[in-house]
């Protein structure tokens, strides 16, 4: 009986110590990990240069507006659209183009599209085309401006608000 319990000894302590091997061996384990990186941008700005101001001045009745007003388009990845124009009163109300009249008032025509009052102007793709990446969308504007208009020099008239759009 005695011979058979050292080898059942040996095996039990050949047991733990294979045990007691893997705890320390589980306990320095290292390991890399991959990280994964996904990215979907959607988004693009819109970046693009409008004119500061659009000149009128009144010359002895006449009416005079700038030739060299544009929308330029710097973005390099995406062709953008004017797709509303607002026009509000300044220091003169915003009148009808096509139907003129009023003391203190003024009206443009940007483009062929007129205002006929204060607020949102009717635009349509033929006169304000998408601009594509590094192109520019030429304004051609004329103003009518009250009779009643006094002697005055950089007077915030009315005020354009141009709402441009990523067209693609």
């Amino acid at each position: 009986m005695k011979h058979k319990s050292i080898p059942v000894l040996l095996l039990s302590m050949l047991m733990v110590l294979s045990l007691g091997i893997q705890i320390f061996a589980a306990s320095s384990t290292t390991a890399t990990v991959p990280v994964t990186l996904t990215v979907a941008n959607e988004y693009r700005a819109v970046n693009v240069t409008v004119p500061a101001s659009l000149p009128v001045h009144v010359i002895n009745g006449t009416v005079v507006t700038a030739d060299n007003a544009v929308i330029k388009n710097n973005s390099k990845m995406s062709s953008v659209q004017v797709t509303s124009i607002s026009v509000t009163d300044g220091a003169y109300k915003v009148g009808d183009y096509d139907d003129f009249s009023g003391s203190s008032t003024i009206a443009l025509k940007i483009n062929d599209c007129v205002t006929k009052g204060s607020g949102k102007m009717s635009i349509n793709a033929k006169a304000f085309p998408v601009i594509r990446t590094g192109g520019s969308q030429a304004l051609t504007y004329f103003a009518k401006v009250s009779g009643d208009a006094p002697n005055a020099e950089d007077v915030q008239a009315a005020n354009v608000v141009f709402t441009i759009s990523i067209a693609d």
